[in-house]
């Protein structure tokens, strides 16, 4: 009896080193996990570990609980349907908020409708999708954010706009940084392509009362050069333009974001060595105080690969990042955003999937 106790223990213990390989093997699957749940991260928002110590985490939850996609953010994660219903506040807007608080509903009837686009990177296909869309949607124009080539070369950027053209729709154009990198790498000036195709990256048009501007942020040394900004200040402060309900703008990298730093001047890019460009990053403060003083209604803005609804948590201006076009470094399907804009100036936004 003694003796088949003492055998049984020495069989048990003659198993230790299978459980420590066990042990050891977990545990490396966890670490091999949890490396590439990081590089993922660090490749869809271009965050690295020492990026999350400079958020503010009030901001950052002052942003999710103002935010309209916080449930299609969800919805991606889990890969189930999350209700939107009462989850947020209306997501109608009209000038100035207070960071996180309510969104005003927007009133009256539907006067506009308008589609957005960003980042399709030479994807013509998905754009040609996308447009018509949005043309069935009942879209009178389409802005475009910019990143319609992958390289900027001449090529590239007429074969989108052969797209853009045959959609039928009016289109307005700023400029991406992948739009200007032939140009650069050629000694021209970086728009000289972009403007050869589809003129000026920078512009102003009115529709039903409301003032469109898109703003030509999208040159990662230049941002803002100042015969642009002279331009904007005159545009901003043009009291000629009574009739004008609201004013949206539109340009290719936010001025700030809540959980990346992937916004304009501050694309930290660690594994090139580089620090922020802290001109572009004192641009882009400068010009959220000025949208602020005008009563911006909404900046738009692309670059991200992600649709994302937030307030600006020092001065309340609604932002929206529109998601890419393109299924590269997309954590998305390739999508597009329609907006509805009332009668009171207000407007809802919809964050569409390009089928």
């Amino acid at each position: 009896m003694f003796k088949k106790e003492e055998t049984g223990r020495r069989k048990r213990g003659g198993f230790l080193p299978i459980v420590l390989f066990r042990l050891s093997l977990s545990m490396c699957i966890l670490a091999i996990f949890a490396l590439g749940v990081y590089q993922a991260f660090r490749y869809f928002t271009g965050q690295s570990l020492m990026d999350l110590t400079r958020i503010n985490p009030r901001e950052v939850v002052v942003s999710l609980l103002t935010s309209d996609d916080i449930s299609k953010t969800i919805s991606g994660i889990l890969g189930v349907s999350v209700p939107t219903k009462n989850l947020l506040p209306g997501s109608g807007s009209s000038g100035v908020t207070k960071p996180g608080s309510p969104r005003p509903t927007p009133s009256g009837s539907i006067i506009l409708k308008f589609a957005v686009i960003a980042d399709s990177h030479s994807d013509n296909e998905d754009l040609g999708k996308a447009l018509a869309q949005a043309k069935e949607n009942g879209a009178k124009f389409v802005i475009g954010l910019g990143d319609y080539s992958d390289t900027g070369t001449l090529g590239e950027l007429e074969k989108a706009k052969e797209v853009f053209s045959a959609s039928g729709l009016p289109t307005y154009l700023t400029a991406g940084d992948h739009d200007l990198w032939d140009s650069r790498d050629k000694g021209k000036m970086a728009t000289a392509n972009f403007s050869e195709v589809f003129g000026s990256p920078y512009q102003s048009f009115t529709a039903s009362n409301i003032r469109f501007i898109l703003l030509f942020n999208g040159d990662n040394y230049e941002g803002v050069d100042s015969v642009q900004r002279a331009w904007l200040d005159d545009l901003l402060h043009n009291t000629s333009q009574k009739s004008v309900k609201e004013t949206l703008v539109f340009l290719h990298e936010p001025l700030y974001h809540p959980t990346s730093d992937r916004f304009m001047g501050a694309a930290i890019k660690t594994d090139e060595g580089k620090e922020a460009n802290k001109e572009l990053t004192k641009q882009a403060e400068e010009l959220r105080d000025l949208f602020k003083r005008v009563g911006v209604a909404g900046v738009f803005a692309g670059d991200i690969h992600a649709y994302s609804n937030y307030d600006d948590p020092q001065y309340g201006l609604r932002m929206v990042t529109a998601g890419a076009v393109t299924s590269k470094r997309n954590s998305q399907k390739p999508r597009y955003m329609m907006v509805d804009v009332y009668e009171d100036g207000g407007y809802n936004i919809s964050d569409i999937e390009i089928k």
